[in-house]
């Protein structure tokens, strides 16, 4: 598969405290998910943790973090929730390793490689993580936005398709939502015509990339989301992503939309009132349509419905120019966003996402260009832990392996300090995620091979002579307390 230059094992350490921070990390196990911090608070932890000279990689470094937390707690931050969030190192590194497996790449506002295009025309709306898979560069080319609605004619699919195919021989990339109807049809008339294509999806981005594996592999499609790969659909983040297809583009083209009502119509309406971060046309050929109308009575301007690739080259070039000189988001009067030298944004404005009219979830089927991927088997468990995160990122050690070394201390102490345990009781102090108890006993087979434990009668382990020392790191109390009081004797 294309990609940027990455490697998850060089995930930077900003990056890693805001994943602990706002994610739930579901492929690593289940979180509160009122315990996260909500994208309001999380920027006005950065922008205080900016006032106090620290920024989030701060919060994962042992020698700086106890003393951070009691400075933040000053300025009314929970120091509990905040250790709680930080202390899903075990978790985050569950939830890295499955991503890796499946080329799923995260990337932060702290990081180079996040869009400077999203920073420059969302400024404090830009979301704090992306996850990404595919070639990351497509989301610094711009394009062109195709929105529409689901349940669209037979002509207007093949309208559709025929922007798609022309955007892909004026080389401009397609960037769109995903869903059934208008957005796959421009999906598939830029893929089929050998174009680029970016996919923002609101919902399960693990089932997209497993859908469109042919297409990832050969370089054509970018599917991203700011939200967990394995999330389920919400009506309110198929709205709040709206303005990710926008602000990834140069232009946007709305072939179909309701009247008042509906995610097509509403993200064009933000657009043309609120963020103005590009132009938006709407078809002029074919049907009429009420929606489409109303939109352009709001400011919305008419598609020159293009037939030759070279004139929409052309158009597409002119717009681009016109945003360089002016060196702002066409038509916006907002200023540059602030932000600090490792890269964040540190606006605190803020507005939920509010919505009113239920919509059916977002499906990323792209019809003939989808392909049934190969079978996945269970992922190897990747390192993470609060103290030692900095330093274990930077070895060239894999994933499993720095997991395995974190996992196998771990283990050793429970058995030093609390004597020899069954592999159920080892699992539960684990407390990694629904089959633990599996991963748990590969581990354990992989201590016996190398000597570090030993089996005794009724399926009990204990540690081996030369592996009884003391450690410094305490255990953890609450999960202990889980473990028979057999077993403790």
């Amino acid at each position: 598969m294309q990609r940027a230059e990455y490697n998850m094992m060089n995930l930077s350490a900003n990056t890693q405290a805001i994943l602990m921070l706002v994610s739930p990390l579901i492929a690593g196990g289940s979180t509160e998910r009122k315990l996260l911090l909500s994208h309001r608070e999380y920027t006005d932890l950065v922008k205080t943790l900016q006032r106090i000279g620290s920024q989030p990689a701060d919060l994962i470094d042992r020698e700086k973090v106890s003393d951070i937390l009691k400075t933040l707690e000053k300025h009314q931050f929970d120091q509990e929730r905040l250790s709680r969030l930080l202390g899903r190192g075990m978790q985050l590194g569950l939830a890295l390793e499955h991503w890796q497996q499946r080329s799923i790449q995260v990337i932060s506002r702290a990081d180079d490689m996040y869009p400077q295009r999203l920073k420059k025309t969302l400024q404090h709306l830009a979301p704090a993580l992306l996850y990404v898979c595919g070639d990351i560069a497509l989301l610094q080319r711009g394009g062109l936005a195709v929105v529409g609605s689901r349940q669209v004619d037979a002509a207007l699919l093949e309208y559709t398709r025929n922007v798609g195919e022309i955007a892909a021989g004026a080389d401009c990339t397609i960037v769109s939502g995903g869903a059934k109807g208008v957005d796959q049809a421009a999906m598939q008339g830029a893929a089929a015509a050998g174009g680029r294509v970016i996919g923002v999806v609101a919902d399960n981005l693990e089932a997209g990339v497993m859908r469109s594996r042919n297409d990832l592999l050969q370089g054509r499609l970018l599917l991203c989301s700011p939200f967990d790969p394995a999330v389920r659909f919400e009506v309110w983040r198929a709205m709040d992503r709206n303005k990710l297809i926008y602000a990834l583009s140069d232009i946007a083209l709305v072939v179909e939309s309701d009247v008042e009502k509906g995610g097509t119509w509403q993200g064009a309406v933000e657009q043309i009132q609120k963020l103005k971060v590009v132009p938006v046309y709407t078809r002029t050929s074919g049907p009429n349509s009420r929606g489409l109308k109303a939109l352009r009575r709001l400011g919305a301007q008419s598609w020159p419905e293009f037939d030759d690739k070279k004139d929409l080259r052309r158009f597409i070039h002119d717009i681009r120019k016109r945003d360089k000189d002016s060196n702002l988001p066409l038509f916006s009067q907002q200023t540059s966003p602030a932000i600090d030298k490792s890269g964040i944004v540190v606006d605190t404005a803020y507005t939920e996402a509010s919505v009113e009219s239920p919509e059916q979830p977002y499906t990323l089927t792209m019809g003939e260009l989808a392909t049934s991927p190969e079978s996945y088997g269970a992922p190897s468990l990747p390192p993470v832990s609060q103290e030692e995160s900095r330093q274990a990122f930077r070895q060239e050690e894999s994933w499993g392996d720095q997991l395995f070394a974190y996992v196998e201390e771990v283990i050793l102490q429970l058995l030093n300090e609390l004597g020899p345990l069954k592999l159920e009781e080892i699992a539960n102090y684990l407390r990694t995620t629904k089959g633990s108890k599996g991963q748990t006993a590969l581990w354990l087979r992989r201590m016996l091979d190398a000597g570090k434990i030993e089996k005794l009668p009724k399926s009990r382990y204990q540690s081996t002579k030369g592996n009884q020392m003391s450690f410094s790191r305490p255990l953890n109390e609450s999960a202990a307390s889980s473990i028979s009081p057999v077993a403790k004797q």
